[in-house]
């Protein structure tokens, strides 16, 4: 079936296909509207050197002669602690002891080190309302600064040489994220739409096999009454020495006898073959191109008792 062959069926079916069609969107709604919408803040941190450095020198005894940040002896010293942070951050008991996050809790965060770009910390907070997704991104930037002061308070690092943080991007206003609602919803609607066609379709077809199933029916049953009901008899021709009926009501009908079967012909036509007695019409197969030509006998001298004569050339015509 072709595109337009479809377009007719949907329209000649439209008691199947718009109902169907109102239940989907109804239904693609109801999904929509079911999934809580969820709001979304990002904040930004920094991590930053001392100005002295990484080292400390007192000349306080031979032992303690130079004093060095643990967290500032290698490369790329800053990005690493960064990554510190977010591995800290990500951690099942941090979350849970330290914020109060559980895998029941209806907010969620995510924190990233910025990698190679450079010593920072990206934090996500999603939640339910817009104020609790802002909310817990100020929770966890203030817990990753007190973590790193905790860290290298652990490590023994001279208090001159602490890494110090930096929050350059503030919580940012909360947006709802519908992306996942719509994608839900969207793609019950195009399942529904294809149960919606199937439907009509399949309605359809059971619907055009009821009508030539009763159709076929009414054509038995009304050849069935015809062949069972009684001929009417016909009307009696007024005769000339036929009494007249001096009352307007008219006789009752009286009882034809049987009509007896017509007589089959015993004589045999000249072609010799016995005629076919009358039965029900046989359908010929289409005549050929030469069955379809007519075929007329040329004109030839008449013999003496007045029938034609061969119309091919005799010895007689030769001059």
């Amino acid at each position: 079936m072709d595109f337009w062959g479809a377009v007719r069926t949907l329209r000649r079916r439209w008691y199947i296909a718009l109902p169907a069609a109102i239940t989907a969107v109804a239904v693609a709604a109801g999904v929509f509207l079911s999934i809580p919408t969820r709001y979304q803040s990002s904040g930004v941190m920094v991590l930053t050197s001392p100005a002295a450095g990484g080292t400390f020198s007192e000349k306080l005894s031979p032992e303690d002669a130079v004093q060095v940040n643990p967290l500032l002896a290698f490369d790329g010293s800053l990005t690493t602690t960064a990554q510190i942070l977010a591995q800290i951050l990500a951690d099942p008991k941090t979350r849970k002891e330290s914020l109060g996050l559980d895998k029941d809790s209806t907010e969620n965060f995510t924190a990233a080190g910025g990698g190679m770009s450079g010593p920072f910390l990206f934090v996500t907070a999603d939640g339910s309302t817009p104020e609790s997704a802002e909310r817990l991104v100020t929770t966890v930037m203030e817990f990753a600064t007190k973590e790193l002061d905790k860290q290298q308070t652990e490590l023994k690092a001279p208090a001159s040489t602490f890494i110090t943080s930096q929050v350059i991007v503030n919580p940012t206003t909360a947006e709802a994220q519908i992306g996942g609602k719509v994608r839900y919803a969207g793609a019950a609607f195009v399942l529904l739409m294809l149960l919606t066609t199937a439907a009509t379709f399949g309605g359809d077809s059971v619907l055009n096999h009821l009508r030539r199933r009763r159709e076929a029916r009414e054509g038995t049953d009304g050849t069935a009454e015809r062949e069972s009901a009684p001929q009417a008899a016909p009307a009696p021709k007024p005769g000339a020495g036929a009494p007249q009926s001096a009352s307007p009501q008219a006789a009752p009908p009286q009882a034809t006898p049987p009509r007896a079967a017509p007589p089959t012909p015993t004589h045999t036509p000249p072609n010799g073959v016995p005629r076919r007695p009358p039965g029900p019409p046989v359908r010929r197969p289409q005549p050929t191109a030469s069955e379809q030509t007519v075929k007329i006998a040329a004109p030839g001298p008449r013999d003496a008792d007045g029938r034609p004569g061969p119309a091919w050339p005799t010895n007689d015509d030769r001059p």
